[in-house]
């Protein structure tokens, strides 16, 4: 089986996440769990590491270093051109085989979350008319449980702040990926849309019961 966890940063996902690897420890269901997104698979980050310049900069230098190149219109296009094609790659080979091998494939992040974040990132409007984005929609095994963990902007911003992010997006664009979010679910990008604003213990029965665990 393979079960996909999507929602904005904060959304719960790996507090879930570890609450179910426990779950199958405890029971023996043989699992594993993979994190993936455009310009983050392993294709592109072999690549990145071969040309990239920040390897000794400061996270700070690193940030502003990043800003720098998505200036770059021939470098974004570049990169998202490569990010989509190894995304068919390692979603539409790498992936399959891994299922092949256990009995839960947990994905943290997927298909609808590289949705809103290519849109987003790469200023992309009508991302799904795009041969590249079906290219991927394509080639990428749809979860027999997909989840969406719903917490509002405001409530995102205030997790990052206490975990300490670096990176978090600003109130408006968190509430402009949510709204994207939203807009995906109720076309049915997800079979399943939990309420995270519950209590950890509530949302993580019904994951189970969403895996027919419980």
């Amino acid at each position: 089986m393979v079960v996909s966890f999507s929602g904005i940063d904060g959304a719960g996902k790996t507090t879930q996440i570890n609450l179910l690897t426990n779950y199958c420890d405890q029971h023996g269901i043989k699992y594993l769990k993979r994190w993936s997104k455009a310009r983050g698979t392993p294709g592109i980050m072999f690549i990145k590491n071969l040309v990239r310049r920040d390897k000794k900069m400061d996270q700070e230098e690193k940030l502003a270093h990043r800003d720098e190149v998505y200036k770059s219109s021939w470098k974004k296009k570049v990169l998202y051109i490569f990010s989509m094609i190894d995304l068919c790659f390692y979603w539409g080979i790498y992936l399959r085989y891994l299922k092949s091998t256990c009995d839960l494939l947990i994905l943290d992040r997927y298909l609808w979350d590289t949705y809103v974040e290519v849109s987003n990132e790469f200023h992309i409007r009508d991302l799904h008319k795009h041969i590249l984005w079906r290219m991927v929609k394509f080639c990428a095994m749809k979860p027999e449980v997909s989840l969406l963990l719903i917490i509002p902007a405001e409530e995102s911003l205030r997790r990052d702040l206490l975990k300490g992010e670096i990176t978090t997006d600003a109130l408006e664009l968190k509430q402009s990926k949510i709204n994207m979010y939203m807009m995906l679910e109720k076309k049915g990008a997800w079979n399943t849309c939990i309420d995270s604003m519950t209590t950890v213990k509530h949302t993580h029965h019904e994951i189970l019961k969403a895996l027919k665990y419980e």
